[in-house]
């Protein structure tokens, strides 16, 4: 038997995003009422047999749930097109670290990886996507404070977390550090190491403890400095 669990955010109208990101725009392109006179135009007068409705959808390539490639870090660096789908598929392993306090120097280091590991019964392998829960998202989520106010892995923990052999990391908060730091640290060390990472998942916490196979491709945009995904854990019994 397998369990699906969804991690990824909705797609909606301005919902949350990185302040350094344009908003989603999302608007009705053809309702039902105007598909139905375009049918009926095309019919001759006729009633249509059916009708039908699309959106417009303009939205930033770091938003919502997304990876960064790693041209986002900087130039010369692999637009998503150019990355193995290997990065976003393959063993998964969830972790929790809950530790903001208001702090704007706080950080998650490697001891609490550590401490949370054991405490979680998780070991990390060679190849495996590792999921932190920081509870940010069920605490704050759609409130401004999720865009504002969040902590990541420092550039210690981020290097401790890719010498266990991580492929790829993942958060629920929209940036991969403390919101308070410009210098961005996890998103440089992610540069030198060449190891993406996922931002703005949710639903860690349904996998925290267990092994499961994480899916998450990015779309195939073409230079692409980021990728919206659909992520997904799969369980199986």
């Amino acid at each position: 038997m397998v369990e699906l669990v969804d991690l990824s955010q909705e797609i909606y109208h301005k919902h949350p995003l990185h302040e350094l990101h344009p908003p989603t725009v999302m608007w009705t392109h053809h309702s039902y009422e105007e598909s139905e006179e375009i049918m009926r135009d095309a019919l001759d007068g006729e009633d249509p047999p059916f009708v039908y409705t699309t959106k417009t959808l303009q939205m930033c390539d770091h938003g919502p749930t997304h990876a960064d490639s790693f041209a986002h870090f900087g130039p010369g660096g692999a637009t998503i097109d150019e990355m193995s789908l290997d990065y976003f598929y393959g063993p998964a392993k969830a972790i929790e670290v809950t530790k903001y306090d208001g702090s704007e120097d706080t950080y998650i280091e490697p001891e609490d990886f550590q401490e949370a590991c054991e405490r979680d019964g998780v070991t990390i392998e060679e190849g495996d996507i590792v999921l932190i829960n920081t509870g940010h998202y069920d605490a704050t989520y759609p409130d401004r404070e999720y865009v504002t106010d969040f902590v990541g892995p420092s550039a210690e923990a981020t290097e401790w977390l890719i010498d266990q052999g991580v492929k790829t990391f993942g958060v629920d908060a929209p940036g991969a550090e403390n919101s308070d730091d410009v210098t961005m640290p996890t998103h440089q060390v992610c540069r030198e190491r060449e190891v993406p990472h996922i931002e703005n998942l949710r639903n860690i916490d349904e996998v925290v403890g267990k092994e499961f196979t994480f899916s998450g491709f990015p779309l195939n945009i073409r230079d692409g400095s980021g990728g919206p995904m659909r992520a997904v854990a799969i369980l199986e019994d």
